[in-house]
């Protein structure tokens, strides 16, 4: 069943809606680059003479293929752009199923050749499959493209948000940045599968991964106002800073116990919030299709 509800997720509409939509955000991140780019091919011929030609040549040749899928990676607008639309396109189209069967009385035919137990968990583990081999046989496709006809391919640009780095180590911080990302979301979609344990319309749980974004975006702006350190405490639950303290384990002067709190702190209390609301919900409905 799992294989199957996952094929089923990979052949739905939404899947190559969201393809679309990814590919328009990384293509507008990836203009970006390229105006930058001009900008310094603009200082270049400008003829002022103030200008260190040298530096400006290796700023200009620096802008590798690798280089554009950094700034799309690591960049706040757009990654975090990025995750906002899996979140919301996942949650439109996996996020209410639960609900769906449950209203439908599908859980009372389930439950004649499995238990909801079995049901749920079959669902989440096909969720969680579809959504990590979708995110990163994504990004892994992205940047093969973009390294293969981007010049300068997978050099590690000068300009690299890295430093000069060993390719092992620099393919081990885009791997890393990339699963993070996919725990990230899986978590949220998952805790939303299980949300009909207190929500009760179709819409409201397919907009919930968005809420909750927006609720840690609200909590940071209002009480990181207060004081600095409700600044600081609120700062791990935000979005860009969840996903971007991955970076530090190569580049930062924080220690890696801090980088690691900061980077995880959130995704570690959303999945005790998923394992509580999991047992909640089995023991709710499980007793419903008795």
């Amino acid at each position: 069943m799992i294989l199957q509800e996952c094929l089923r997720y990979y052949k739905s509409k939404f899947t190559f809606l969201l393809t679309v939509v990814l590919s328009i955000i990384i293509g507008a991140s990836y203009y970006a680059t390229y105006l930058e780019k001009i900008e310094w091919i603009d200082v270049l011929h400008s003829g002022a003479k103030d200008v260190n030609l040298n530096k400006v040549s290796e700023i200009i040749s620096g802008y590798t293929g690798s280089l554009y899928f950094e700034n799309f990676l690591f960049s706040s607008d757009y990654s975090a752009l990025a995750a906002l639309i899996l979140l919301i396109g996942f949650g439109i189209s996996i996020g209410s199923n639960t609900f769906k069967s449950i209203q439908s009385n599908y859980g009372t035919m389930v439950v004649t050749r499995m238990s909801y137990k079995n049901y749920l968990k079959n669902v989440l583990f096909a969720q969680a499959l579809y959504m990590s081999t979708y995110i990163i046989g994504f990004f892994f496709i992205v940047f093969c493209l973009t390294v293969l006809f981007f010049p300068g391919g997978m050099q590690i640009s000068s300009s690299s948000f890295v430093g000069d780095l060993p390719l092992i180590q620099y393919l081990a911080l885009l791997l890393i940045a990339i699963i993070h990302l996919s725990i990230y979301i899986i978590v949220i979609i998952l805790i939303t599968t299980v949300s009909p344990l207190f929500l009760k319309n179709k819409y409201i749980i397919q907009l919930f991964p968005f809420a909750i974004v927006m609720v840690t975006y609200f909590i940071a702006n209002v009480l990181g106002n207060v004081n600095g350190d409700l600044a600081f405490l609120t700062s791990f639950i935000v979005l860009d800073n969840v996903l971007f303290n991955s970076i530090g384990f190569f580049n930062s002067s924080q220690s890696t116990l801090m980088i690691i709190l900061t980077s995880s702190i959130f995704i570690m209390i959303s999945m005790f919030v998923f394992v509580y609301m999991y047992k909640a919900n089995i023991k709710k409905f499980g007793q419903d299709y008795i």
